[in-house]
């Protein structure tokens, strides 16, 4: 288990006003039973995020979070399980497994 409800910012992996993270991975994890999200990525660029499994997630499993991130590579993930969460943004009600605000 992991990520702590009801609290922003408690999620299981978590890249926060990093910038630029070029040379910087999350690889092969397998990330589950969590009562907030998986991988969230916010205000990061260039992350490399891959072969990660995500089951049973509390609102959205791989979530870049305000569509200012740029360059990160997403790629080989599996999310199975994506649950609806009412503990945090009104979005995970009905959550996507990528959420992805901007594709760039």
């Amino acid at each position: 288990h992991a990520g702590q409800a009801f609290r922003l910012g408690r999620y299981p992996i978590h890249f926060h006003l990093n910038g630029d993270v070029s040379g910087s991975y999350v690889r092969g994890n397998a990330i589950h039973h969590t009562f907030n999200r998986a991988v969230t990525i916010h205000a990061v660029n260039y992350l490399l995020v891959e072969k990660n499994v995500a089951f049973n997630v509390l609102g959205h499993a791989y979530f870049l979070e305000d569509g200012i991130e740029v360059g990160n590579v997403i790629q080989d993930n599996l999310g199975i399980f994506v649950r609806a969460s009412s503990s945090l943004l009104n979005v995970d009600i009905t959550p996507a497994t990528f959420w992805i605000v901007n594709p760039n």
